[in-house]
């Protein structure tokens, strides 16, 4: 669903543009796209075949579990850039992953967000569940960077596996409910946080909860029905149906004329479709070098309220996060 959308956005916005050049040649995109089924390794399959096979000048948009990691790997292995892919992976953002190009915000970032936002109502007992994978234990190393920074003297960690198992959710939920958490993070795939959310609630929990983009915007209310509602999650992207913000308002003007129904996910496909046709319109050419460099020294793009800027192996300083939280429906609001 996610990937659909985020595609779907991504198409139309290069098909508007190429019909806008129709008369006028020149600068052409074309979105070639193959699934990996969230396998990793079919992720560097791909790229394999999309760099050998259909002699693409670049990698766009990955999403899934190979987004985090291979296919950054396999990028640099073909020498292609790799633009936009949706993961808040903070290895990234950072000089071990070069030629990768990002603007959305990594999940240290919403982690740190989330715990301002703690600090500001007074929450000052915080915990993160997540999975012992590579990403989890980035999430991990935010949450005890917070403590040597001195932004918290107490942080409980507890972790579960990817299934959410019942070898492993009694045992964090233990954790939490022993050290009595003001607040708990989390930071585990959708499916594992929606077993731990019932296990924990099942317990007595009655704090906050809050959910990172990369899994409170997925299928969490779907799993949790009405138990969703109250939990904050934060956001990478403006939100889409807010109608106080231009850039919303241009995306559904966008999705109505392309008959596609507004979501986080569009709107993350939209703005990064648009950023890179924005970058290419000052390249020197289509070699994967001129990508490259137009993507490096692209300035700034106003979509109405928000700006949004390309930044390649660092992380971006000016990465927004906002909150937004399940209604009593289901249904989630700015």
């Amino acid at each position: 669903m996610l990937a659909n959308s985020y595609r779907a956005a991504a198409a139309a916005t290069f098909d508007e543009f190429n019909r806008s050049r129709q008369t006028g040649g020149g600068l052409r995109f074309e979105l070639v796209s193959l699934d990996d089924q969230s396998q990793p390794e079919r992720t560097t399959a791909n790229v394999m075949r999309l760099g050998a096979e259909q002699g693409v000048h670049a990698l766009f948009g990955f999403v899934g579990e190979g987004a985090d990691r291979a296919g950054a790997m396999a990028a640099a292995a073909v020498g292609l850039p790799y633009i936009a892919p949706v993961s808040g992976a903070v290895e990234l953002r950072s000089s071990r992953r070069p030629g990768t190009f990002v603007f959305r915000a990594s999940h240290a970032d919403e982690i740190r967000y989330i715990a301002n936002h703690a600090e500001l109502i007074g929450l000052t007992r915080l915990a993160l569940v997540y999975e012992l994978t590579f990403l989890g234990l980035e999430m991990r190393n935010t949450m005890l960077d917070l403590l040597d920074a001195g932004r918290r003297t107490d942080v409980i960690l507890a972790t579960i596996d990817t299934a959410g198992s019942a070898y492993t959710v009694p045992g964090a939920v233990a954790t939490i409910m022993s050290n009595q958490p003001q607040a708990i993070v989390l930071g585990s795939n959708d499916v594992a946080s929606a077993a731990f959310v019932k296990a924990v609630r099942l317990a007595g929990f009655k704090g906050y909860l809050y959910a990172l983009s990369s899994v409170g915007s997925q299928g969490l209310a779907g799993r949790l029905d009405k138990l969703v509602s109250g939990i904050s999650v934060t956001q990478v992207v403006p939100f889409p149906l807010s109608d106080s913000l231009t850039v919303s308002r241009n995306h559904r003007t966008f999705c109505a004329r392309n008959g596609i129904e507004p979501t986080l996910h569009t709107m993350e496909g939209w703005i990064g479709a648009a950023l890179l046709i924005e970058a290419m319109k000052r390249a020197r050419g289509t070699q994967p070098s001129a990508i490259a460099e137009a993507l490096a020294s692209a300035p700034a793009h106003d979509f109405g309220g928000y700006f949004a800027q390309w930044y390649a192996s660092r992380p971006n300083p000016k990465a927004p996060v906002s909150l937004t939280f399940y209604d009593r429906d289901g249904r989630l609001r700015a």
